[in-house]
């Protein structure tokens, strides 16, 4: 059985290189995070997982850590000057911020987020199948299960990601990021 939860977020980035030049420098979009997770055992409600748990495990605090945020990959030159850019909402990242790299992203510490959150809602053997990143109404990049293990794009690295204080000063639950960021020290993707 699958679920979906959507997620929304103000966010900008920019992408160095980029094909279209409007994208090569720091642009913002209206992004929405599809998070579809899926388990064959329901609750005791019959649920793969009750949606408030799911964002209370941690997945609210990391979808809102881009709304209102500057997203940018470290070796940008802006990344350098992120306290003059937006000081206190930023992510700086190990990998180019594409719709692509954010869904593989988003889909590394979401599952992250699930292996090693409490049960809240009696949830058992939930995964996460797959995430969307809509960057635009007509564009947006994917990455699933079936791509774990299979994509030859850059890893997602975690550990390496900077966010700033201000993001994490509004987490309300603090835990998810220290676990998170310990199995994927443990668990590279």
């Amino acid at each position: 059985m699958q679920i979906r939860k959507l997620f929304r977020a103000e966010m900008a980035h920019s992408v160095p290189g980029a094909y279209t030049k409007r994208c090569n420098y720091l642009h913002g979009h209206s992004y929405k995070f599809e998070v579809f997770l899926r388990s064959d055992s329901p609750n005791s409600s019959q649920m793969v997982v009750d949606f408030r748990a799911a964002k209370d495990m941690g997945l609210n605090d990391l979808y809102d850590s881009f709304d209102h945020s500057v997203m940018l990959w470290a070796r940008d030159p802006v990344a350098r000057l992120i306290q003059r850019v937006n000081p206190k909402r930023h992510l700086i990242v190990p990998f180019t911020p594409t719709a692509e790299m954010i869904a593989k992203a988003c889909f590394v510490v979401s599952q992250a987020i699930i292996q090693t959150g409490a049960s809240l809602s009696g949830e058992a053997g939930v995964i996460v199948e797959r995430v969307i990143v809509h960057e635009t109404e007509t564009g947006y990049g994917s990455f699933s299960v079936s791509d774990v293990g299979n994509d030859r794009f850059p890893a997602v690295d975690f550990p390496k990601w900077r966010i700033s204080a201000g993001v994490q000063s509004e987490w309300k639950n603090k835990a998810w990021f220290k676990k998170a960021l310990a199995y994927l020290k443990r668990n590279p993707a």
